[in-house]
C-alpha cells in the first residue's frame, strides 16, 4: 500500500478525500474563539511530533489522547483557513462510533462555475468510515451528497481525475492512503471524541 505524502491536517484530508478542485479561495476569517477551542489539539500535536522526532515518547501506540467534536471542528475551521484550499469554505464533522464520520464541506465557487450549470455555493454532504493503520489514514466515502443530490463517490473520483490532468498534477482517489501528523499511529472516533493514538 502506498501512502501519499503528508497533508498537514487530518480535517482538511477529509474535506479534500471529498474534493479536489483547481482554482484559489480563501476560508472566513476563523473567530479568536475557534483558535481558542482549537489550541490544544494544535499544542497536542506538535508534541507528539517533537516526542517522534526526538524518540523521547515510551513505545509506539501505548498513549491515547481524546478531543471533542468541537474541538476538532474547530482544528478544522483554523486548517481550512490556513491551507487555503480551493473552493473549501468551511469544514464541520460529526463524529460516531465505530471510526465513522459524517461531514459538510461548505463550497464556494466563485465565479469559475461552469457557465451556471451549477450553484455558486453548494454544501457537500457525506457519511464515511475512517480508516487508520501504522501512520496511515484513509476515508471511505459511503455516500455523498451535493446538496440534497446522491453523488457516486465513483463519479467524484472521474472528477478528480479530470480536475487533476487539467492541472498537470498527479491524481488522487478517494481510496488514497495518506500520512497522517508525525508520531500519530492511529484515530478511533466515539460519539462527539476523537481518539488520537500515538
Amino acid at each position: 500500500m502506498n501512502a501519499r505524502p503528508r497533508i498537514p491536517s487530518l480535517a482538511v484530508l477529509a474535506a479534500c478525500a471529498v474534493l479536489a478542485a483547481a482554482g484559489t479561495g480563501r476560508a472566513a476569517e476563523v473567530p479568536a474563539e475557534v483558535r481558542a477551542k482549537a489550541a490544544p489539539v494544535f499544542a497536542a500535536l506538535d508534541r507528539i511530533a517533537e516526542e517522534a522526532a526526538t524518540r523521547a515518547a515510551p513505545s509506539p501506540g501505548a498513549r491515547r489522547l481524546t478531543f471533542s467534536e468541537a474541538e476538532f471542528n474547530a482544528y478544522a475551521a483554523c486548517r481550512v483557513d490556513v491551507e487555503g484550499r480551493p473552493y473549501i469554505q468551511s469544514a464541520e464533522f460529526k463524529l460516531l462510533g465505530g471510526d465513522r464520520i459524517e461531514g459538510r464541506i461548505g463550497l464556494d465557487f466563485g465565479k469559475a462555475r461552469a457557465s451556471g450549470l451549477m450553484a455558486r455555493k453548494q454544501d457537500l454532504l457525506f457519511a464515511a468510515r475512517v480508516e487508520t493503520k501504522d501512520g496511515l489514514i484513509r476515508i471511505a466515502v459511503d455516500k455523498l451528497y451535493i446538496g440534497t443530490q446522491a453523488v457516486s463517490p465513483d463519479l467524484v473520483d472521474s472528477l478528480i481525475d479530470f480536475a487533476s490532468r487539467l492541472q498537470g498534477v498527479e491524481a488522487t482517489s478517494l481510496k488514497d492512503w495518506y500520512s497522517l501528523p508525525d508520531g500519530v499511529l492511529r484515530l478511533e472516533s466515539r460519539p462527539g471524541e476523537v481518539v488520537v493514538i500515538y
